[in-house]
Protein backbone atom coordinates (compact mmCIF):
# COMPACT_ATOMS: atom_id res chain seq x y z
CA UNK A 1 0.00 0.00 0.00
CA UNK A 2 1.01 3.45 -0.94
CA UNK A 3 0.43 6.34 1.73
CA UNK A 4 0.55 9.81 0.17
CA UNK A 5 3.02 10.01 -3.17
CA UNK A 6 0.30 11.14 -5.41
CA UNK A 7 2.15 13.82 -7.11
CA UNK A 8 5.01 10.91 -7.08
CA UNK A 9 2.85 8.30 -8.42
CA UNK A 10 1.66 10.71 -11.09
CA UNK A 11 4.35 11.77 -12.73
CA UNK A 12 5.94 8.33 -12.72
CA UNK A 13 2.69 7.21 -14.44
CA UNK A 14 3.10 9.99 -16.89
CA UNK A 15 6.67 9.64 -18.00
CA UNK A 16 5.32 5.30 -18.49
CA UNK A 17 2.49 6.30 -20.52
CA UNK A 18 4.62 8.44 -22.67
CA UNK A 19 5.25 7.21 -26.13
CA UNK A 20 9.06 8.23 -25.81
CA UNK A 21 11.36 7.04 -23.70
CA UNK A 22 12.19 9.15 -20.54
CA UNK A 23 14.87 9.76 -18.57
CA UNK A 24 13.58 10.18 -14.48
CA UNK A 25 15.82 10.98 -11.87
CA UNK A 26 14.28 10.85 -8.08
CA UNK A 27 16.47 12.12 -5.23
CA UNK A 28 15.65 12.37 -1.37
CA UNK A 29 17.76 11.22 2.07
CA UNK A 30 17.98 8.06 2.93
CA UNK A 31 14.92 5.67 4.24
CA UNK A 32 12.23 8.25 2.99
CA UNK A 33 10.45 5.92 0.52
CA UNK A 34 12.57 6.12 -2.72
CA UNK A 35 12.89 2.35 -3.70
CA UNK A 36 9.40 1.27 -2.09
CA UNK A 37 8.01 3.99 -4.58
CA UNK A 38 9.36 2.01 -7.48
CA UNK A 39 9.12 -1.19 -6.56
CA UNK A 40 5.34 -1.15 -5.47
CA UNK A 41 3.97 0.69 -8.83
CA UNK A 42 6.30 -0.81 -11.12
CA UNK A 43 6.68 -4.40 -9.84
CA UNK A 44 3.86 -4.95 -8.07
CA UNK A 45 1.23 -2.82 -9.71
CA UNK A 46 2.58 -1.89 -13.41
CA UNK A 47 2.83 -5.86 -14.35
CA UNK A 48 2.40 -4.14 -18.23
CA UNK A 49 5.82 -3.00 -17.78
CA UNK A 50 9.19 -5.11 -18.17
CA UNK A 51 11.12 -4.48 -15.24
CA UNK A 52 14.78 -4.40 -14.64
CA UNK A 53 16.43 -2.87 -11.58
CA UNK A 54 19.90 -2.68 -9.74
CA UNK A 55 21.35 -1.38 -7.19
CA UNK A 56 24.94 0.39 -6.20
CA UNK A 57 26.47 -0.74 -3.22
CA UNK A 58 28.06 1.59 -0.72
CA UNK A 59 32.30 0.93 -0.22
CA UNK A 60 32.29 -1.24 -2.79
CA UNK A 61 34.77 -0.40 -5.87
CA UNK A 62 33.47 -0.38 -9.05
CA UNK A 63 34.72 -3.63 -10.30
CA UNK A 64 32.72 -5.44 -7.70
CA UNK A 65 29.41 -3.28 -8.76
CA UNK A 66 30.17 -4.20 -12.43
CA UNK A 67 29.79 -8.09 -11.04
CA UNK A 68 26.71 -7.27 -9.20
CA UNK A 69 25.48 -5.55 -12.39
CA UNK A 70 26.32 -8.79 -14.42
CA UNK A 71 24.49 -10.63 -11.61
CA UNK A 72 21.18 -8.42 -11.52
CA UNK A 73 21.08 -9.22 -15.36
CA UNK A 74 20.79 -12.66 -14.46
CA UNK A 75 18.62 -12.51 -11.86
CA UNK A 76 16.24 -10.58 -14.18
CA UNK A 77 16.40 -11.68 -16.92
CA UNK A 78 18.58 -15.26 -16.66
CA UNK A 79 20.67 -14.54 -19.35
CA UNK A 80 24.72 -14.69 -18.55
CA UNK A 81 27.47 -12.64 -21.01
CA UNK A 82 29.17 -15.07 -23.09
CA UNK A 83 32.64 -13.72 -22.63
CA UNK A 84 33.85 -11.69 -19.39
CA UNK A 85 33.05 -8.37 -18.90
CA UNK A 86 35.29 -6.12 -17.58
CA UNK A 87 34.14 -2.66 -18.67
CA UNK A 88 31.20 -1.00 -18.16
CA UNK A 89 30.47 -0.27 -20.99
CA UNK A 90 30.28 -3.72 -22.14
CA UNK A 91 27.90 -4.16 -19.37
CA UNK A 92 25.69 -1.60 -21.05
CA UNK A 93 25.88 -3.70 -24.65
CA UNK A 94 25.08 -6.90 -23.00
CA UNK A 95 21.99 -5.15 -21.09
CA UNK A 96 20.96 -3.77 -24.21
CA UNK A 97 21.33 -7.25 -26.08
CA UNK A 98 19.28 -8.75 -23.01
CA UNK A 99 16.34 -6.47 -23.43
CA UNK A 100 16.16 -6.58 -26.80
CA UNK A 101 16.11 -10.23 -27.18
CA UNK A 102 13.85 -10.51 -23.95
CA UNK A 103 11.28 -8.19 -25.86
CA UNK A 104 11.33 -9.86 -28.99
CA UNK A 105 10.86 -13.50 -27.36
CA UNK A 106 7.78 -12.22 -25.32
CA UNK A 107 6.39 -9.99 -27.36
CA UNK A 108 6.49 -7.10 -25.03
CA UNK A 109 4.60 -4.16 -26.22
CA UNK A 110 4.83 -2.35 -22.88
CA UNK A 111 7.53 0.08 -21.70
CA UNK A 112 10.60 -1.45 -20.56
CA UNK A 113 11.39 0.01 -16.79
CA UNK A 114 15.41 0.11 -16.16
CA UNK A 115 15.76 1.29 -12.58
CA UNK A 116 18.70 1.95 -10.91
CA UNK A 117 19.01 2.86 -7.51
CA UNK A 118 21.73 4.45 -5.51
CA UNK A 119 23.48 5.80 -8.47
CA UNK A 120 25.90 7.48 -6.95
CA UNK A 121 27.20 4.42 -4.88
CA UNK A 122 28.23 2.67 -8.27
CA UNK A 123 31.66 4.89 -9.68
CA UNK A 124 30.89 8.12 -7.48
CA UNK A 125 34.05 10.16 -9.49
CA UNK A 126 33.78 8.06 -13.06
CA UNK A 127 37.00 6.27 -12.14
CA UNK A 128 36.00 3.46 -14.03
CA UNK A 129 33.54 5.35 -16.33
CA UNK A 130 30.20 4.12 -15.26
CA UNK A 131 28.60 7.72 -16.19
CA UNK A 132 30.39 7.76 -19.75
CA UNK A 133 29.29 3.66 -20.22
CA UNK A 134 25.52 4.89 -19.36
CA UNK A 135 25.63 8.30 -20.84
CA UNK A 136 26.90 6.29 -24.49
CA UNK A 137 24.06 4.11 -23.91
CA UNK A 138 21.26 6.48 -22.90
CA UNK A 139 22.24 8.40 -25.73
CA UNK A 140 22.39 5.84 -28.28
CA UNK A 141 20.44 3.03 -27.28
CA UNK A 142 17.00 4.88 -25.10
CA UNK A 143 16.66 7.75 -26.87
CA UNK A 144 16.46 5.68 -30.29
CA UNK A 145 13.75 4.00 -28.88
CA UNK A 146 10.34 4.98 -27.60
CA UNK A 147 9.96 1.88 -24.75
CA UNK A 148 11.96 2.34 -22.11
CA UNK A 149 11.71 4.17 -18.70
CA UNK A 150 14.98 5.07 -17.13
CA UNK A 151 15.41 5.84 -13.34
CA UNK A 152 17.70 6.94 -11.44
CA UNK A 153 17.57 7.09 -7.90
CA UNK A 154 19.81 8.32 -5.08
CA UNK A 155 20.18 9.66 -1.72
CA UNK A 156 22.77 12.05 -2.16
CA UNK A 157 21.21 14.65 -4.16
CA UNK A 158 23.98 16.67 -4.51
CA UNK A 159 25.71 14.29 -6.04
CA UNK A 160 22.59 13.48 -9.03
CA UNK A 161 22.31 17.75 -9.82
CA UNK A 162 26.08 18.06 -9.84
CA UNK A 163 27.19 14.60 -12.16
CA UNK A 164 24.04 14.54 -13.94
CA UNK A 165 21.75 17.35 -14.24
CA UNK A 166 24.37 20.40 -13.78
CA UNK A 167 27.40 19.10 -15.39
CA UNK A 168 27.76 20.49 -18.76
CA UNK A 169 30.30 18.64 -20.37
CA UNK A 170 28.95 15.48 -19.05
CA UNK A 171 27.03 12.93 -20.98
CA UNK A 172 23.34 13.40 -19.60
CA UNK A 173 23.26 17.04 -19.53
CA UNK A 174 19.65 18.25 -20.63
CA UNK A 175 18.66 14.47 -21.15
CA UNK A 176 16.26 14.39 -17.48
CA UNK A 177 12.87 14.82 -18.72
CA UNK A 178 11.40 14.74 -14.73
CA UNK A 179 13.13 15.24 -11.74
CA UNK A 180 11.17 13.78 -8.20
CA UNK A 181 12.78 15.20 -5.19
CA UNK A 182 10.91 12.95 -2.43
CA UNK A 183 10.40 14.77 1.22
CA UNK A 184 9.52 13.07 4.08
CA UNK A 185 5.50 12.17 4.56
CA UNK A 186 3.48 15.34 5.54
CA UNK A 187 1.26 15.73 9.05
CA UNK A 188 -1.96 14.44 7.30
CA UNK A 189 0.25 11.55 5.24
CA UNK A 190 2.03 10.52 8.87
CA UNK A 191 -1.34 10.02 10.45
CA UNK A 192 -2.40 7.96 7.57
CA UNK A 193 0.53 5.62 7.95
CA UNK A 194 0.48 5.66 11.39
CA UNK A 195 -3.10 3.99 11.57
CA UNK A 196 -3.49 2.36 8.08
CA UNK A 197 -0.10 0.93 7.61
CA UNK A 198 0.93 0.33 11.72
CA UNK A 199 -2.92 -0.26 13.09
CA UNK A 200 -1.58 2.18 15.95
CA UNK A 201 -4.94 3.78 17.59
CA UNK A 202 -4.27 7.27 18.20
CA UNK A 203 -5.31 11.05 18.51
CA UNK A 204 -4.23 13.78 17.02
CA UNK A 205 -2.10 15.43 19.37
CA UNK A 206 -0.20 11.45 19.74
CA UNK A 207 0.30 11.55 16.29
CA UNK A 208 2.03 14.97 16.77
CA UNK A 209 3.90 13.93 19.27
CA UNK A 210 5.55 11.31 16.85
CA UNK A 211 5.74 13.64 14.45
CA UNK A 212 7.86 15.30 16.52
CA UNK A 213 10.69 13.08 17.19
CA UNK A 214 10.72 11.36 14.08
CA UNK A 215 9.20 13.98 11.38
CA UNK A 216 7.49 11.81 8.22
CA UNK A 217 10.30 9.46 7.25
CA UNK A 218 8.63 5.87 6.38
CA UNK A 219 11.21 4.03 7.53
CA UNK A 220 11.47 5.28 11.10
CA UNK A 221 7.78 5.07 11.41
CA UNK A 222 7.84 1.76 10.40
CA UNK A 223 9.73 0.77 13.73
CA UNK A 224 7.29 2.49 15.61
CA UNK A 225 5.42 -1.02 17.27
CA UNK A 226 1.59 -0.27 18.09
CA UNK A 227 1.73 -2.61 20.78
CA UNK A 228 4.19 0.08 22.97
CA UNK A 229 3.30 3.25 23.83
CA UNK A 230 4.52 6.11 22.37
CA UNK A 231 7.27 6.92 24.98
CA UNK A 232 8.20 3.43 25.10
CA UNK A 233 8.78 3.33 21.24
CA UNK A 234 10.61 6.36 21.51
CA UNK A 235 12.59 5.22 24.28
CA UNK A 236 13.57 1.51 22.54
CA UNK A 237 14.84 3.73 18.88
CA UNK A 238 16.97 6.35 20.41
CA UNK A 239 18.04 5.78 24.42
CA UNK A 240 19.32 2.18 24.57
CA UNK A 241 22.33 0.58 23.83
CA UNK A 242 22.35 -0.73 20.41
CA UNK A 243 19.06 1.82 19.57
CA UNK A 244 18.47 1.79 15.78
CA UNK A 245 18.18 5.17 15.69
CA UNK A 246 20.95 6.24 18.03
CA UNK A 247 23.48 6.64 15.20
CA UNK A 248 20.90 7.79 12.44
CA UNK A 249 21.95 11.26 12.65
CA UNK A 250 25.40 10.60 11.47
CA UNK A 251 24.94 7.85 8.87
CA UNK A 252 22.12 10.52 7.23
CA UNK A 253 24.62 12.96 6.36
CA UNK A 254 27.00 10.58 4.86
CA UNK A 255 24.87 9.22 2.48
CA UNK A 256 24.12 12.55 1.65
CA UNK A 257 27.03 14.87 1.50
CA UNK A 258 29.80 12.03 1.46
CA UNK A 259 32.72 14.11 2.60
CA UNK A 260 31.26 16.99 2.64
CA UNK A 261 29.07 15.68 5.45
CA UNK A 262 30.87 17.15 8.55
CA UNK A 263 30.70 20.99 7.05
CA UNK A 264 26.95 20.24 6.57
CA UNK A 265 26.82 18.95 10.37
CA UNK A 266 28.14 21.65 11.68
CA UNK A 267 25.66 23.96 9.68
CA UNK A 268 22.98 22.16 10.87
CA UNK A 269 24.14 22.03 14.16
CA UNK A 270 24.31 26.02 14.50
CA UNK A 271 20.49 26.45 12.74
CA UNK A 272 19.37 24.00 15.42
CA UNK A 273 20.44 26.06 18.49
CA UNK A 274 17.98 28.53 17.33
CA UNK A 275 14.77 28.12 16.62
CA UNK A 276 14.00 31.47 14.23
CA UNK A 277 16.85 30.76 12.67
CA UNK A 278 19.92 32.95 11.28
CA UNK A 279 20.85 34.77 8.28
CA UNK A 280 23.72 34.17 5.84
CA UNK A 281 25.91 36.93 7.38
CA UNK A 282 24.84 35.43 10.75
CA UNK A 283 25.55 31.89 9.31
CA UNK A 284 29.19 33.66 7.82
CA UNK A 285 30.00 35.39 11.11
CA UNK A 286 29.69 32.59 13.45
CA UNK A 287 30.75 29.57 10.76
CA UNK A 288 34.58 31.16 9.93
CA UNK A 289 36.14 27.80 8.83
CA UNK A 290 33.92 27.68 6.51
CA UNK A 291 34.32 30.13 3.28
CA UNK A 292 31.31 31.89 2.16
CA UNK A 293 31.05 30.44 -1.30
CA UNK A 294 31.01 27.20 0.15
CA UNK A 295 28.44 27.83 2.59
CA UNK A 296 26.12 29.07 0.26
CA UNK A 297 26.29 26.25 -1.71
CA UNK A 298 25.71 24.24 1.23
CA UNK A 299 22.84 25.91 2.17
CA UNK A 300 21.21 25.27 -1.33
CA UNK A 301 22.06 21.57 -0.87
CA UNK A 302 20.35 21.64 2.41
CA UNK A 303 17.51 23.82 0.74
CA UNK A 304 17.62 20.82 -1.84
CA UNK A 305 16.65 18.31 0.72
CA UNK A 306 14.08 19.80 2.58
CA UNK A 307 16.49 19.87 6.12
CA UNK A 308 16.25 23.61 6.51
CA UNK A 309 13.44 26.36 5.20
CA UNK A 310 14.08 30.47 3.86
CA UNK A 311 12.10 32.28 5.76
CA UNK A 312 12.05 35.59 4.81
CA UNK A 313 10.82 39.18 6.68
CA UNK A 314 7.20 40.26 5.49
CA UNK A 315 7.51 43.53 3.67
CA UNK A 316 11.38 44.16 4.23
CA UNK A 317 12.74 45.15 0.99
CA UNK A 318 16.79 43.64 1.56
CA UNK A 319 15.30 40.33 1.86
CA UNK A 320 16.35 39.00 5.26
CA UNK A 321 16.23 35.48 4.88
CA UNK A 322 16.50 33.36 7.98
CA UNK A 323 17.81 29.59 7.42
CA UNK A 324 15.65 27.57 9.88
CA UNK A 325 15.43 23.94 10.27
CA UNK A 326 12.74 21.90 9.84
CA UNK A 327 13.20 18.63 9.84
CA UNK A 328 11.42 17.34 13.20
CA UNK A 329 14.16 14.82 13.24
CA UNK A 330 17.16 16.79 13.14
CA UNK A 331 15.49 18.77 15.78
CA UNK A 332 15.18 16.25 18.30
CA UNK A 333 18.32 14.42 17.85
CA UNK A 334 20.55 17.64 18.47
CA UNK A 335 18.49 18.49 21.21
CA UNK A 336 18.09 15.52 23.08
CA UNK A 337 20.09 12.53 21.74
CA UNK A 338 23.55 13.61 20.51
CA UNK A 339 24.56 14.88 23.78
CA UNK A 340 24.42 11.27 25.39
CA UNK A 341 26.83 9.12 25.13
CA UNK A 342 26.77 5.03 25.09
CA UNK A 343 27.69 5.13 28.47
CA UNK A 344 24.57 7.12 29.40
CA UNK A 345 22.40 4.86 27.50
CA UNK A 346 24.11 2.09 29.89
CA UNK A 347 23.37 3.83 32.75
CA UNK A 348 19.87 4.95 32.38
CA UNK A 349 16.31 3.29 32.66
CA UNK A 350 13.70 4.84 30.86
CA UNK A 351 15.25 7.59 30.10
CA UNK A 352 12.69 9.22 27.61
CA UNK A 353 9.72 8.27 29.73
CA UNK A 354 11.20 10.42 32.32
CA UNK A 355 12.41 13.03 30.32
CA UNK A 356 9.02 13.98 28.15
CA UNK A 357 7.16 15.01 31.12
CA UNK A 358 9.86 17.12 32.34
CA UNK A 359 9.22 21.14 32.00
CA UNK A 360 12.05 21.53 29.29
CA UNK A 361 10.73 18.84 26.98
CA UNK A 362 7.68 20.72 27.63
CA UNK A 363 8.69 23.93 26.72
CA UNK A 364 10.91 22.56 23.78
CA UNK A 365 7.51 20.36 22.14
CA UNK A 366 5.85 24.06 22.09
CA UNK A 367 8.66 25.58 19.99
CA UNK A 368 8.76 22.02 17.73
CA UNK A 369 5.12 22.52 17.49
CA UNK A 370 5.46 25.83 15.87
CA UNK A 371 8.14 24.65 13.36
CA UNK A 372 6.22 21.85 12.42
CA UNK A 373 3.34 23.91 11.53
CA UNK A 374 5.90 26.12 9.06
CA UNK A 375 6.91 22.56 7.75
CA UNK A 376 3.50 21.50 6.93
CA UNK A 377 2.12 25.17 6.12
CA UNK A 378 0.10 23.90 3.14
CA UNK A 379 -2.39 22.25 5.38
CA UNK A 380 -2.94 25.48 7.07
CA UNK A 381 -3.43 27.00 3.67
CA UNK A 382 -5.80 24.34 2.71
CA UNK A 383 -8.15 24.57 5.68
CA UNK A 384 -7.99 28.54 5.37
CA UNK A 385 -8.68 28.22 1.61
CA UNK A 386 -6.70 31.43 0.56
CA UNK A 387 -3.81 28.84 -0.79
CA UNK A 388 -4.01 30.64 -4.61
CA UNK A 389 -3.73 34.15 -2.85
CA UNK A 390 -0.49 33.59 -0.94
CA UNK A 391 2.50 36.15 -1.83
CA UNK A 392 5.04 34.85 1.06
CA UNK A 393 4.66 32.69 4.38
CA UNK A 394 7.74 34.35 6.61
CA UNK A 395 8.34 36.29 9.66
CA UNK A 396 8.46 39.60 10.85
CA UNK A 397 9.58 41.73 13.98
CA UNK A 398 10.34 45.08 15.70
CA UNK A 399 13.37 46.15 17.80
CA UNK A 400 13.01 49.76 18.97
CA UNK A 401 16.31 52.07 18.94
CA UNK A 402 18.14 51.85 22.26
CA UNK A 403 17.19 55.40 23.19
CA UNK A 404 13.81 54.93 22.38
CA UNK A 405 12.28 53.90 26.01
CA UNK A 406 8.40 54.69 24.68
CA UNK A 407 7.92 51.42 22.91
CA UNK A 408 8.24 47.42 23.01
CA UNK A 409 9.63 45.61 20.44
CA UNK A 410 7.62 42.53 19.24
CA UNK A 411 8.16 39.35 16.84
CA UNK A 412 5.40 37.59 14.61
CA UNK A 413 7.08 33.65 14.00
CA UNK A 414 4.37 33.62 11.39
CA UNK A 415 3.36 36.03 9.11
CA UNK A 416 1.53 35.30 5.66
CA UNK A 417 1.06 37.62 3.05
CA UNK A 418 -1.65 37.44 0.55
CA UNK A 419 -2.60 39.80 -2.22
CA UNK A 420 -4.65 42.87 -1.96
CA UNK A 421 -2.76 43.78 1.44
CA UNK A 422 -4.35 40.54 3.33
CA UNK A 423 -2.09 39.21 6.30
CA UNK A 424 -2.66 35.86 8.93
CA UNK A 425 -1.03 36.50 12.40
CA UNK A 426 -0.82 33.19 13.07
CA UNK A 427 -0.50 31.91 16.64
CA UNK A 428 0.74 28.25 17.57
CA UNK A 429 0.26 26.70 20.74
CA UNK A 430 0.84 22.86 21.57
CA UNK A 431 -1.55 22.52 24.67
CA UNK A 432 -2.99 19.01 26.42
CA UNK A 433 -6.14 20.58 25.97
CA UNK A 434 -7.81 23.58 24.96
CA UNK A 435 -6.22 27.00 24.88
CA UNK A 436 -7.24 29.70 27.13
CA UNK A 437 -6.40 32.97 25.92
CA UNK A 438 -5.60 35.41 28.97
CA UNK A 439 -5.60 38.78 29.63
CA UNK A 440 -2.01 39.20 29.42
CA UNK A 441 -2.20 36.98 25.88
CA UNK A 442 -4.65 39.38 24.55
CA UNK A 443 -2.40 42.47 25.19
CA UNK A 444 0.30 40.60 23.85
CA UNK A 445 -1.95 39.54 20.52
CA UNK A 446 -2.94 43.01 20.54
CA UNK A 447 0.44 44.80 20.68
CA UNK A 448 2.00 42.84 18.04
CA UNK A 449 -0.72 43.74 15.04
CA UNK A 450 -0.78 47.33 16.60
CA UNK A 451 3.32 47.39 16.19
CA UNK A 452 3.28 45.47 12.18
CA UNK A 453 0.20 48.21 10.86
CA UNK A 454 2.80 50.86 12.42
CA UNK A 455 5.71 49.72 11.40
CA UNK A 456 5.79 46.72 8.98
CA UNK A 457 2.96 48.33 6.54
CA UNK A 458 3.89 51.20 3.75
CA UNK A 459 2.22 54.34 4.45
CA UNK A 460 -0.96 54.72 2.91
CA UNK A 461 -1.43 51.62 2.39
CA UNK A 462 -4.71 49.51 2.86
CA UNK A 463 -4.37 46.55 4.49
CA UNK A 464 -6.46 43.66 6.56
CA UNK A 465 -5.02 41.61 9.00
CA UNK A 466 -6.24 38.19 10.81
CA UNK A 467 -5.68 36.93 13.79
CA UNK A 468 -5.66 32.85 13.44
CA UNK A 469 -5.05 30.47 15.87
CA UNK A 470 -3.90 27.10 15.20
CA UNK A 471 -3.94 24.78 18.15
CA UNK A 472 -4.08 21.11 19.67
CA UNK A 473 -7.85 21.10 20.46
CA UNK A 474 -9.13 24.65 19.76
CA UNK A 475 -9.17 27.77 21.59
CA UNK A 476 -11.93 28.56 24.33
CA UNK A 477 -14.46 31.39 23.21
CA UNK A 478 -14.09 33.56 26.04
CA UNK A 479 -14.45 37.51 26.31
CA UNK A 480 -10.62 37.76 25.34
CA UNK A 481 -10.67 35.87 22.47
CA UNK A 482 -13.54 37.98 21.46
CA UNK A 483 -11.79 41.09 22.42
CA UNK A 484 -9.14 40.76 19.87
CA UNK A 485 -11.29 39.44 16.91
CA UNK A 486 -10.00 36.00 16.35
CA UNK A 487 -10.90 35.42 12.99
CA UNK A 488 -10.43 31.57 12.60
CA UNK A 489 -10.18 29.08 15.21
CA UNK A 490 -8.18 25.96 13.82
CA UNK A 491 -7.54 22.95 15.56
CA UNK A 492 -5.69 19.51 14.78
CA UNK A 493 -8.78 17.98 13.85
CA UNK A 494 -9.03 20.62 11.18
CA UNK A 495 -5.58 20.51 9.99
CA UNK A 496 -5.39 16.96 9.60
CA UNK A 497 -8.70 15.32 9.91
Amino acid sequence: MLIGRKKEISMLNDACESSKSKLVVIHGRRRIGKTYLVDTLFRKNRQDCLFFKFTGSADQDSHVQRDYFIEAVYEWFKESPERPITKWHEAFIFLKRVINNTVKTQKHKGKVVIFIDEVAWIDRHNKNGFLSAFGHFYNTYIEANHNLLVILCGSNASWIKSKIMKDTKGPLYQRVDVEIPMYPFDLKETKAYLLKEKAFDLDNKSIVDIYMVLGGVAKYLSFMDAKLSITENINRLFFTLNAPLYLEYTALFKSLFYDKASQHKKIMDFLSSKRSGFTIAELENHLTEIKSSTLKTHIDELLDTGFIKGVQRVNYKTKLTRYMVIDSFVLFYTKWVKPLSRNDLSAYVDYFTKKVQSPEYIIWSGFAFETLCIANIHLYLAQRGLGSEVKSVGYWEYKPSPTNNDEKGTQIDILIAYNHHMYDIVECKYYAQIFNIDKAYAENLLHKKQQFIKHGIEARKKYDIKLIMLTTYGTQVNRYYNQVNITQNISLEDLIG
